[in-house]
């Protein structure tokens, strides 16, 4: 966290000042679950400067108001590092509420996450990603945060979709930017199967998969093989089981070429 203090005279005819201390944060770590709601607000305009700078460093918005040009521009510049695509390996947002009551983010690291939930995940994400279609919005969130220890059920995602129809589309704008930095954060442990991230992206984040949407489809195709009896069994695999076995069906045709 960066450290700010403001000094200001309350009074013009009396000498004496008065400070004001906040805080800025410089890494999606040391975001707060409101925080990246407003970094997600002020991306799409729903927010103005004022607000965002008094959000993000819990001074009032009448003494944000008070500076001068060169004193917003100070803290302005220290939303920087959140220009740019980070690795992050969690969700900043522990719960929505939503139509029905609460659903829970994934575990850190998607640890618990089945393949089968991740294909449904992708898909959604990369066709908001594409085309910023609500619709395709809200089944990436209804695939993404399920109810508290509630397994992923592909029949389900409709409904679930359905029941955050009034939640503040900023609210799950911040999810998607979330995602982003967790996928950026898949490039680096599986780099043979992800893409990494531009060095120069910005905002509005944005990355790209080495694998289309049917092709995660295919994968597991070939990890069913013959054995369509197990389908199902097989779908339900922890993800990073899948990731690590794509890894090293990589590493063995390379080898073999």
């Amino acid at each position: 966290m960066t450290k700010i203090e403001l000094e200001y005279q309350p009074l013009p005819f009396l000498k004496y000042t008065r400070k004001i201390e906040g805080s800025f944060p410089s890494t999606f770590g040391e975001l707060q679950p409101l925080l990246l709601i407003a970094i997600a607000a002020l991306i799409n305009g729903k927010i103005s400067e004022t607000a965002f700078l008094s959000q993000m460093t819990g001074i009032r918005k009448y003494r944000i108001k008070k500076l001068e040009d060169y004193h917003r521009y100070r803290l302005i510049i220290l939303f920087e590092p959140f220009m740019n695509i980070q690795p992050y390996d969690r969700f900043i947002i522990p719960h929505i509420n939503d139509a029905f009551g609460r659903i829970v983010s994934p575990k850190p690291r998607l640890h618990g996450m089945t393949f089968a939930q991740f294909i449904f995940v992708e898909s959604y994400f990369e066709n908001y990603q594409a085309d910023k279609n609500e619709v395709d919005l809200h089944k990436f969130i209804a695939s993404l945060y399920l109810v508290q220890n509630r397994t992923f059920h592909e029949e389900e995602i409709i409904a679930n979709a359905m029941s955050l129809q009034k939640v503040k589309p900023e609210i799950l704008e911040a999810v998607v930017i979330n995602y982003v930095l967790i996928k950026e954060w898949l490039a680096l442990a599986y780099p043979m199967i992800f893409e990494n991230a531009s060095d120069d992206s910005e905002m509005p984040l944005k990355i790209k998969n080495n694998i289309s949407n049917s092709g995660w489809l295919k994968i597991l195709e070939n990890i069913v093989g013959d054995d369509l009896v197990n389908h199902d069994r097989y779908s339900m695999l922890p993800l990073h089981n899948v990731l690590r076995w794509m890894t090293n069906k990589i590493k063995e045709n390379i080898k073999n070429r």
